[in-house]
């Protein structure tokens, strides 16, 4: 199989807007149900413009957003470990490959992104990274095209980029949510979107009832929700 040197660069069809609302949504998901279920704390990270899914099927995948209020795609990466290309993949070399061709304020942010990719490899830890694209002037590249990339890492976000009813109905069914919870999931991911760098809030009727889903790790709630601009009632 061979690497990037030779090959083009392609513009994926992926709205850099609509990806990000699907980030904020599954965020919403995943803190409205993290008091019942805290084993999944991991799985879904922020940090500033920089989103982090990390699933059970040993996928991972790093979005980073501009932060701004316009949310542009910039970077993304991703890592599966069931992907054909785990015989390349285990080198820094091939980490940057990816973004090759990238402006180069894209590459050095790849590089530094790849830290949250590496797994040990004898003496050394290594990024492993199967998949990746950027984002400039508002349109994606990526050296793979659109059924390439979803088969090496970019089926981890296809949750993401559903239509809201779709992606209601998975939540619904894969995580048991309830009416109750997803209403509140549905409220404050409208009220979050609506003002992409203000702050949404969760109401103290809704924290409650959060709360008797798992008493003892509401804390973990708060934290988490925070991480995207959502606050508990009262707190500011």
């Amino acid at each position: 199989m061979s690497d990037f040197k030779d090959k083009p660069i392609n513009r994926l069809v992926i709205e850099s807007h609509k990806l990000w609302e699907g980030c904020i949504l599954a965020s919403c998901v995943h803190g409205v149900m993290l008091a019942e279920y805290p084993f999944t704390l991991d799985e879904n990270k922020w940090s500033g413009g920089i989103y982090v899914v990390d699933n059970d099927e040993r996928e991972k995948a790093a979005l980073v957003f501009s932060n701004d209020e316009e949310n542009e795609l910039m970077l993304g990466m991703f890592c599966d470990f069931m992907s054909q290309r785990t015989e390349l993949v285990l080198s820094e070399e091939y980490s940057r490959s990816h973004y090759r061709g990238a402006p180069e304020d894209i590459q050095d942010m790849a590089e530094a992104l790849s830290i949250l990719f590496e797994i040990k490899a004898g003496e050394k830890s290594l990024p492993f990274v199967t998949a990746g694209f950027w984002g400039e002037e508002g349109q994606i590249f990526s050296h793979d095209n659109y059924e390439d990339w979803l088969e090496h890492g970019g089926h981890i976000l296809e949750v993401l980029m559903m239509p809201f009813e779709d992606a209601m109905s998975y939540y619904e069914s894969k995580c048991s949510m309830d009416a109750p919870r997803m209403e509140i999931a549905e409220r404050i991911y409208r009220e979050r979107i609506k003002s992409p760098t203000g702050k949404a809030v969760l109401k103290r009727d809704e924290i409650a009832l959060l709360k008797a889903t798992g008493p003892y790790n509401i804390h973990v709630c708060r934290e988490v929700f925070r991480q995207f601009g959502v606050v508990f009632e009262g707190e500011g």
